[in-house]
């Protein structure tokens, strides 16, 4: 079974500032120098359409998965705010193939009751973060009551931990190593670190390795390939890669082309004595790892 862990509802303008998009379409652009696997290779229609992940889109696209978790981030700090009721309309609609998981906004004084609402009342099943997009330190204690009902709900938590393009978006908190301290006082609660943390895919690495209930997933990472080459074969080394997950970060790239990046993932080193991520590996993060994190009642 195919699926994906990590896809985005979203479109501009209603959620996405312009801002946000033009720094977007920059960073996009920037990402075609080294592969074509981006959304838009194409017109200009195309490049200015790059974030726009409406329900038809997103249905398109991922056609060929058999499960899509699919969400919307709560960060009004950098222009991108997605009505968590989107969502929830969005999967109501489609039960057959769509998980959907919630974001609040750790700043809000009632971001607790928030999380409450949209997980027993509106029956999205998991939660989005990412502090460099809503400016909040994951190591502040102020946030714990959050991240313990989280884990009192038993619902999974994918953190954006990791760089971007948003210029007002704090790289001090992007670090995965950042989630430790939650990690340490939530130890039943599952995490997964999207990107696998880039540009800090080492420390995302020893992250996963250490704690039982840490994850990363893959997306967003084809695009430069020789840091994807080394990301994966960091994670072998380290004994994790059973704990790498599918996903696509849709609109970012569709599944299609990251799978076919996961093929090429060992092409920069063809014809070299360096070693090679396993076919058997990539067959496990496509069609297996995801059993870790999602319960077989959300998925059929």
């Amino acid at each position: 079974m195919l699926v994906d862990i990590h896809t985005n509802l979203c479109w501009y303008p209603d959620h996405l500032s312009e801002e946000f998009v033009r720094a977007g379409l920059a960073a996009k652009k920037a990402k075609m120098r080294m592969t074509s696997d981006v959304y838009f290779a194409g017109s200009e229609q195309e490049a200015n359409n790059a974030f726009d992940s409406t329900p038809e889109t997103l249905l398109e696209a991922t056609k060929e998965c058999d499960r899509v978790v699919v969400f919307g981030i709560k960060a009004p700090y950098t222009g991108f705010d997605v009505p968590q009721t989107v969502i929830a309309d969005f999967v109501r609609q489609h039960p057959d193939r769509f998980i959907g998981w919630c974001s609040v906004d750790p700043n809000d004084a009632d971001c607790v009751e928030q999380l409450v609402y949209y997980v027993e009342d509106l029956g999205l099943r998991g939660l989005k973060l990412g502090p460099i997009y809503q400016n909040f330190d994951p190591q502040d204690p102020k946030h714990l009551p959050l991240f313990r009902k989280a884990q009192d709900l038993g619902i999974p938590v994918i953190w954006h931990q990791g760089t971007s393009f948003v210029r007002q978006g704090p790289l001090k908190y992007s670090n995965p190593i950042l989630l430790e301290d939650i990690a340490i006082a939530c130890p039943d609660l599952t995490m997964i670190i999207a990107h696998m943390g880039h540009p800090w895919e080492v420390e995302c690495i020893a992250l996963i390795r250490k704690h039982p209930n840490l994850y990363a997933d893959i997306s967003a990472l084809h695009y430069r390939p020789l840091r994807h080459y080394q990301a994966f074969i960091t994670a072998l080394e380290y004994g994790v890669e059973r704990k790498l997950l599918f996903g696509s970060d849709f609109p970012s790239a569709t599944p299609t082309q990251v799978i076919a990046g996961l093929h090429k993932v060992n092409a920069i080193v063809e014809g070299t004595k360096m070693p090679r991520f396993p076919d058997e590996a990539i067959h496990q993060i496509l069609y297996e790892n995801w059993k870790q994190v999602l319960s077989l009642s959300e998925t059929t």
